[in-house]
């Protein structure tokens, strides 16, 4: 019988390998656990070992396998013995080679679905894993900078997501990204594959942790074990990969080293204080700016400024700054500066303009006017109104009348400049609600279409992929994956019940190349196939 099975169907022409045969379940075992099949075709009544226990024992070793049973006994204890082994064809012979070929080719399309709806899903688990991990990651970074969480919160979380934070030391790298001839969180290909080979890179490793921050750029936790040249190393080959995008230019800051997961706030502060130095140098000349430390303690008005009473910092640059250049310097850090950066430009500002400079009454009163004008002209061009800013931070020209020293402009200005601030970021924030509108309409209007995808929407609406997902997922309440999902599975149940569209049309017409992987996600959404919604809408009519 197994010559006939054997020779009586052509299993290459079938798209079938044959991976063998034996005279019963004994010799067949080992022989099926080394070729692991997908599909085995067993008589129950053999020698030594009959067709049940065979099967019973492939099914614990391979799961998948597909189990095609032959028996010349018709009687209801052997089937319903198969069917609790999973058991896929029960048959009853004698059986035609037509027959029997139809149950095989059967069973060989049910694998090939199942193969299919599992890359489907794979897919699209992929790309939503991806999104969560993303804001998932960036919400770590803020708890760390923020020291929200406790020590042992904080290497929980990060044990969920994959990253190692055990180390002797942390050391903070802040890169800033400029596009050329871009804003910083327009659509760039360019910017895309640097991420996607920076985190590649570090995707694996436990001495650097690597966050896309968006518009702000990248940062890079570097793990160390007390030695100086951790840090040396992991510049130079951020540099190596980044000097390889001529469209780019970049900056990179480098906070100090610390010894406690409590303290990379401290070392991130230092970065962003280093970073703002890429508005008073060369970009050309300068590309890194490192934090030394110094043992010596600031008092008085410079401990203050660097909010720091314990250890001073200082940088491995002294940025030059001629009287012409305050209000260029401003104008750029407007655009694209942080908060956090405000108030180390300003120090930054008044240290290379000298002492003798600052000093001076006419030339102070200048460089403040310089800067406060520079100010006013962005407020203006932002469509703000600057007289609100001046009734919380005081008329300037009180401020210039009453001829206060250095220490009393700067702080005006510190507070002046951080008021700005959160007005741009306020107006920025209205513009990205505006453009997660015309997001949500292109998504509306496209979602039926199969290669829609996070890139393309971004791409639609010029947002970088990664800041894009942050700001819809801040706007709409749930990420791009779960919206999309949401449109298809409402437009599905629509034409369920105003057609007599098949499931697998209604697939299609959703924007879903699997129609089996449509079936899995209705019911995984819904709670109910797509026949049983069907039937309950119209049993309710």
């Amino acid at each position: 019988m197994r010559d006939g099975i054997k020779k009586h169907i052509d299993w290459e022409k079938e798209g079938i390998e044959f991976a063998g045969e034996a005279s019963d379940g004994e010799l067949a075992y080992p022989m099926i656990i080394e070729a692991k099949p997908d599909i085995l075709l067993t008589d129950i009544k053999m020698p030594f070992m009959d067709g049940l226990e065979l099967s019973e024992l492939v099914k614990k070793e391979l799961p998948d396998i597909k189990i095609i049973i032959l028996s010349g006994y018709d009687e209801f204890a052997y089937a319903q013995k198969a069917v609790s082994l999973g058991v896929t064809e029960y048959l009853l012979k004698p059986i035609s080679p037509a027959k029997l070929k139809e149950s095989i080719r059967s069973v060989a399309e049910k694998i090939e679905e199942e193969r299919a709806l599992g890359a489907s899903e794979a897919e699209w688990a992929k790309e939503e894993q991806a999104e969560r991990l993303a804001i998932e990651r960036n919400r770590l970074f803020d708890a760390l900078v923020m020291n929200e969480m406790s020590t042992s919160e904080t290497l929980d979380k990060a044990k969920e997501l994959g990253i190692t934070l055990t180390a002797r030391t942390y050391q903070m790298v802040l890169i800033s990204l400029t596009l050329n001839g871009a804003s910083a969180d327009s659509f760039s290909e360019s910017r895309n594959r640097l991420k996607a080979e920076m985190g590649t890179l570090y995707e694996d490793r436990n001495d650097c942790v690597f966050f896309d921050r968006g518009i702000s750029g990248f940062t890079m936790l570097v793990l160390g074990d007390g030695g100086e040249n951790n840090i040396t190393v992991a510049v130079d080959e951020l540099q190596e990969i980044l000097n390889k995008y001529e469209d780019i230019d970049y900056f990179i800051g480098v906070g100090g080293m610390v010894n406690r997961l409590s303290e990379i706030r401290d070392t991130y502060y230092e970065a962003s204080k280093a970073l703002a130095n890429r508005f008073l140098v060369d970009p050309d000349k300068e590309k890194v700016v490192y934090t030394i430390r110094e043992d010596t303690a600031p008092s008085g008005e410079e401990a203050e400024d660097n909010g720091d009473n314990t250890e001073h910092s200082r940088f491995n640059i002294e940025p030059v700054l001629d009287s012409e250049s305050p209000h260029k310097a401003m104008e750029s850090f407007l655009r694209t500066g942080t908060i956090v950066e405000a108030e180390p430009l300003l120090d930054s500002i008044f240290s290379c303009l000298g002492e003798q400079n600052i000093n001076s009454l006419i030339f102070l009163n200048y460089l403040t006017m310089d800067i406060y004008l520079a100010m006013a002209r962005f407020i203006k061009e932002i469509g703000g109104d600057a007289s609100e800013i001046d009734k919380e931070c005081g008329d300037i020209n009180d401020l210039i009348s009453k001829a206060g020293g250095a220490s009393e402009v700067k702080a005006y200005l510190k507070k002046y400049l951080k008021k700005v601030l959160e007005l741009r970021d306020s107006t920025s924030a209205k513009k990205y609600s505006r453009l997660m509108q015309s997001a949500v309409s292109y998504i509306d209007e496209n979602f039926s279409n199969e290669d829609i995808s996070l890139n393309k929407v971004a791409s639609n609406v010029n947002i970088s992929p990664n800041h894009f997902s942050t700001v819809f997922s801040q706007e709409m309440g749930k990420t791009f994956i779960e919206y999309l999902i949401g449109k298809r599975m409402e437009k599905a149940k629509e034409l369920l019940m105003t057609t007599d569209m098949r499931s697998n049309e209604i697939a299609y017409a959703v924007g879903y190349k699997d129609p089996h992987y449509f079936s899995y996600t209705f019911k995984k959404t819904q709670g109910m196939t797509t026949r049983e919604f069907r039937s309950r809408g119209k049993g309710e009519t």
